[in-house]
């Protein structure tokens, strides 16, 4: 699953990592910083908008924003 996010840096994409590693220990994360949509995606988690609309709530609580990039699998 792929959302795209604000984030703009390095800090950004670490604080990113540590939110969503600590509500989904069990999923591999990663995020393109030079994506120009700075993409953040996860492995182990269901592709379905139940979870993306966790990832989405955990991303806002962390003070950023993200959407769902639906469909683009992983």
């Amino acid at each position: 699953m792929k959302f795209k996010t604000n984030a703009r840096c390095e800090g950004c994409k670490a604080k990113i990592l540590e939110a969503v590693g600590r509500k989904f220990p069990n999923a591999e994360w990663s995020m393109d910083l030079e994506n120009a949509d700075k993409v953040l995606e996860v492995h182990g988690v269901p592709e379905d908008s139940e979870h993306a609309a966790e990832v989405i709530k955990t991303l806002e609580e962390t003070g950023f924003k993200g959407s769902w990039l639906q469909g683009t699998g992983y």
